[in-house]
């Protein structure tokens, strides 16, 4: 019987990328880097040891269909709705000044305006994969830059619809005739709808009746159905195959079997996503690189730079803390690989030659490779920047200085910080409440509290909230940075006040004593003294 070349390719790539990955992680490099390596090592610009690069691509695509299933089951409706002024506002300014500075950018250099506005839509999409993965990785997916980041990257996804119709508009050669491009979209938005509406109603009612036969290879099988044929059926209607997966897992995310499937789907979804970081390395082009390494490397710099600048611009006009800003726009500079949707149909249409094919396919793949580095980093650089510009930004601010004392200040209006303030509402023990969070804000005026707006880990910021006559400082965030800072500048700022600090992790205790922290409360650790107490309890 003859070998399966198949077989023997997903063989190598696993006999490559395991190594790498575990030398990698060793040194404190994330591991999709190893995939990128791994890529460049077997792919056609190395020992081109991968027979098959189709069908591995084709692996991959449904590893990132898996993912943004599996992101969406993570999500809710409601979620989504809390941060629709990051996904409209923030999405829609992101990608509306990016554009427009390709666009300004290409033309100087002599492109037609088809061309600058198709590398205006390349250069503005990001990369959902490896930024929801990264921030999924390390918890932050619900935290404030969170959001930002999500609904962005949302916003992206939906507006890839729009741009594939505009760009084979004019590739047909109907670029001035909005009207078959309008057609077109119309159809897409039904469709979605439709499929919205289909997946709402018939899904969980699908997934009761297989849960009655309480048979596991059904159930797996009716999770790969519908997450493939809702991405399929989606593909149909000119909306990519993750959008679909996406929306299909986010519809569904709200019926009581949505934990399971996820259980159920998560090491598929590993396994397949690897497969997309590798075949990414695949694409990079070591000669090209090596024959244009300034020109690359010039180009690769400008982009970041530039992204990072506009998301940055954008948390600010948000009302987003600059430190915030910059970890977003960080997190958020590379190109995405829906990108190369675009960048194929593009020299498919002849309207990339082929050294600026080249160029922007390198380009994508390096700041992909470099995302890791910059989101391990960000909140470092944006601390050092932060502390440079942010004081002068808060000076600028009209928040009012506090004639409090003796006042308690609540850092963080989350479940936590909510209870609290309630507490100290009903007991008339004066209290203020800081969010970085605009809408929390809002909540909490509403509540009936003195709320503001600010980051505190500037210590202007605690001056102006009283910090220096307050007599107690609780601290309720996730931003494990921010809150060693604030700890910090508050014990600089008064050595008597009281910082009480709730922190999530069991293994950030002593370094936040150190930091001059009175009482640190880890959820990690009350969480098993409260699951023993009731162990013991129901033993009397």
């Amino acid at each position: 019987m003859e070998g399966i070349p198949l077989l023997r390719d997903i063989l190598i790539l696993m006999a490559v990328s395991v190594p790498i990955s575990i030398i990698l992680t060793r040194i404190g490099l994330p591991t999709i880097v190893g995939f990128f390596v791994t890529g460049v090592i077997i792919g056609p610009s190395g020992f081109g040891l991968v027979s098959d690069l189709h069908t591995v691509e084709v692996m991959a695509e449904i590893g990132i269909v898996l993912l943004l299933f599996t992101i969406g089951l993570e999500f809710s409706v409601k979620r989504m709705i809390k941060i629709r002024r990051e996904v409209m506002l923030g999405g829609g300014l992101q990608i509306a000044l990016t554009v427009f500075f390709v666009w300004i950018f290409a033309t100087l250099f002599g492109l037609s305006i088809q061309v600058a506005i198709l590398l205006g839509f390349i250069v503005s999409l990001s990369s959902s994969a490896i930024v929801l993965k990264l921030l999924v990785d390390r918890v932050e997916v619900h935290s404030s830059h969170g959001n930002l980041s999500v609904g962005i990257l949302l916003f992206q996804d939906i507006s890839m619809v729009l741009m594939v119709l505009l760009v084979q508009g004019f590739g047909e050669g109907s670029g001035t005739d909005l009207m078959p491009i309008l057609k077109k979209l119309g159809i897409a938005v039904a469709a979605m709808a439709v499929i919205v509406v289909t997946v709402a109603y018939i899904v969980p009612k699908v997934f009761h009746e297989v849960v009655k036969l309480r048979n596991r290879e059904v159930f797996m099988l009716t999770i790969v159905l519908v997450c493939l044929g809702t991405a399929w059926v989606t593909s149909l209607f000119g909306i990519s195959l993750a959008l679909g997966a996406f929306i299909a897992g986010l519809v569904i995310s709200e019926s009581e079997y949505s934990n399971q499937i996820v259980a159920e789907v998560l090491p598929f979804r590993d396994t397949f996503s690897s497969l997309f970081f590798i075949s990414i390395g695949m694409l990079l082009e070591i000669n090209y690189i090596v024959d244009n390494f300034v020109q690359v490397l010039s180009l690769t710099a400008i982009i970041i730079v530039a992204k990072a600048a506009i998301v940055v611009g954008v948390g600010q006009i948000l009302r987003y803390p600059l430190r915030l800003s910059i970890i977003v726009g960080l997190n958020l500079a590379q190109i995405g690989e829906f990108s190369f949707i675009l960048i194929k149909m593009g020299e498919g249409y002849n309207f990339l030659s082929h050294d600026l094919y080249q160029s922007i396919l390198v380009v994508s793949v390096l700041t992909m490779a470099i995302t890791p580095f910059l989101f391990q980093y960000s909140p470092a650089i944006a601390g050092i920047i932060g502390r440079r510009f942010g004081a002068r930004f808060v000076m600028n601010t009209s928040m009012p200085r506090t004639t409090l004392s003796e006042h308690v200040i609540v850092v963080g209006y989350g479940l936590n910080g909510q209870n609290l303030a309630k507490v100290l509402k009903e007991t008339s023990i004066e209290h203020l409440v800081m969010e970085v969070n605009y809408n929390r804000v809002k909540a909490a005026r509403k509540d009936g509290h003195t709320a503001h707006f600010g980051d505190s880990s500037h210590p202007e910021i605690l001056k102006r909230m009283g910090i220096e006559h307050a007599k107690l400082i609780v601290v309720g965030i996730t931003d494990v940075l921010c809150t060693r800072r604030t700890v910090k500048a508050a014990r600089d700022l008064n050595s008597n006040v009281t910082i009480v600090v709730r922190t999530r992790y069991i293994n950030e205790v002593e370094e936040l004593y150190q930091l001059g922290a009175n009482q640190v409360i880890p959820e990690e650790f009350e969480t098993s003294v409260e699951v023993f107490a009731r162990v013991l309890k129901e033993y009397n």
